[in-house]
């Protein structure tokens, strides 16, 4: 092996070994070495035509072969002559994240859609964008074909992305159960404890319940907050979200602890987790304090 080829190889294998982990998958050895080199006279009978490329297909940076475009999120050139990361696929720009550069980190650049209209395809399932969906389109073809059904988020039952969770805690101190919803039309949640038909807090003082919209978009997060909980507020209690397609359910478990409870005495303090919804919140952190067993 000629000596020059053989040192290239090694400065290469070395600097890829130094590079972060995420890296789009065309990135290897021989582009290292290749990129260096002026473009010459192109020749596409001569090329490799790719085949699986979720973003679709671009030239090369010498544009002459086709490439596997990369993906959102994914690292890319923002220079279209350079072959170090490459180029962002079909309906992708080469941009810098706002979270990066919130972060203070340095800022390199990622391929984002350049469309972030909301899409419902045939499958039922909302996608933020479209290169979302072509990206579930490229994955599908064995199941089927998937196509855009209409613009904009698909009309369903609401979905609970994340249920209240069960607690453990003691009697005097102040619970607050969450349940973050999505759908499209907005649902609106509602709250009720087993064995009461009523919905919470009906005229009970001691209990409040509040749903704001997001943090994501057609989002829908509802608190249920107990002031001075006692053994009688022991119980299952269910967050409800209905809207015009149907409505879903789920429920967590208060257990409430007297204070000369032996049990009291093993209960450590924790951080729920939850947004704390009452105006006189007195942790920073927006979070409520309770106790885990």
């Amino acid at each position: 092996m000629d000596s020059r080829i053989f040192l290239l190889s090694l400065i290469a294998a070395a600097f890829a070994h130094s590079l972060p982990l995420q890296r789009p998958t065309h990135l290897d050895w021989k582009q290292l070495i290749d990129s260096g080199k002026a473009c010459k006279e192109c020749h596409p009978q001569q090329c490799f035509l790719p085949l699986g490329c979720p973003a679709g297909r671009v030239r090369d940076c010498c544009g002459c072969c086709w490439e596997c475009g990369n993906s959102e999120r994914q690292h890319c050139d923002l220079d279209p002559s350079s072959n170090f990361y490459g180029k962002c696929g079909e309906g992708l720009e080469c941009q810098v994240l706002e979270e990066d550069v919130k972060s203070g980190d340095i800022p390199e650049r990622h391929c984002v859609c350049s469309s972030q209209e909301i899409i419902c395809g045939s499958d039922g399932k909302t996608y933020e964008n479209i290169c979302q969906f072509r990206d579930a389109h490229y994955r599908s073809r064995e199941a089927g074909d998937l196509t855009v059904a209409h613009n904009g988020p698909c009309r369903a039952e609401p979905f609970i992305a994340v249920s209240p969770h069960d607690v453990l805690n003691m009697e005097g101190s102040d619970i607050i159960f969450g349940c973050e919803v999505f759908s499209y039309p907005m649902a609106f949640i509602e709250w009720r404890k087993e064995g009461n038909s009523i919905f919470l807090p009906a005229d009970d003082s001691h209990i409040a319940v509040q749903a704001r919209g997001g943090p994501q978009c057609f989002e829908l997060t509802g608190w249920l907050q107990i002031q001075n909980i006692q053994k009688e507020d022991e119980g299952v209690y269910t967050c409800l979200a209905k809207n015009e397609f149907g409505e879903v359910s789920a429920s967590a478990r208060l257990q409430v602890v007297e204070r000369d409870s032996p049990l009291a005495h093993q209960l450590q303090p924790f951080k729920t987790g939850v947004f704390d919804i009452s105006d006189d919140d007195e942790d920073s952190d927006g979070l409520s304090s309770g106790y885990i067993y």
